[in-house]
């Protein structure tokens, strides 16, 4: 639900345009996305990744299979929305990697935002790797591969 104060996808787009001086053009624009779709924990990933706490996610790489969906690749830009549909900030992917859960170091864990080290990260992620394999029907191993998409925010509402 869009209010008053908040701006259209357009108008967030047009303005973030104009405040980095590119052209409709010249400009890479791969869409919209949510960080987890509603409720708390979407409003705290949100914050994570507005305060620049947050600068990487995490998905099963089955998922992109199964839902035969392409996986992301560094260069793209997206709007991110708040659980209301609200457009929040623009990021831009700067690096996608595919590694098994079990090997990805706290380095890159840490930038998911949320953890103290990298066991209890580990075990956050594979809880979520089970939901996803049980929601999208794959088997969820410690080995299995997690598509880790690092990005950065290049503009803020």
């Amino acid at each position: 639900m869009q209010t008053e104060n908040t701006k259209s996808l357009r108008e967030f787009w047009s303005d973030y345009l104009a405040a980095t001086q590119q052209s409709e053009s010249e400009a890479m624009y791969s869409g919209e996305l949510c960080f987890e779709n509603d409720g708390v924990v979407g409003t705290e990933q949100l914050q994570l990744v507005l305060g620049d706490k947050k600068t990487a996610a995490f998905t099963p790489f089955d998922s992109f299979e199964i839902n035969r969906e392409p996986l992301p690749v560094a260069g793209e830009v997206y709007i991110v929305e708040d659980s209301d549909d609200n457009p929040r900030c623009i990021i831009e992917v700067t690096d996608v990697k595919v590694i098994p859960l079990n090997e990805i170091p706290w380095d890159l864990a840490q930038r998911d935002g949320e953890n103290e080290n990298l066991a209890e990260w580990r075990e956050k992620m594979q809880e979520f790797l089970e939901d996803e394999a049980d929601l999208c029907g794959f088997e969820a191993h410690e080995d299995s591969k997690i598509v880790c998409e690092i990005f950065r925010v290049i503009y803020r509402a």
